[in-house]
């Protein structure tokens, strides 16, 4: 399977995992999640 933009998949994983660690282990965590959707927003709106 060919990704168009694996760049965006990775970010988006590691925002993933940082929302279940915001939920299990500290709320702090949600800011390298929220920063990974703006660099997620901001790779996709280049094209």
């Amino acid at each position: 399977m060919k990704l168009k933009n694996p760049k965006v998949v990775i970010y988006s994983i590691i925002a993933l995992f940082c929302l279940v660690l915001s939920f299990i282990v500290d709320w702090l965590f949600i800011i390298p999640a929220a920063i990974l959707m703006y660099l997620n927003q901001k790779e996709l709106m280049k094209k």
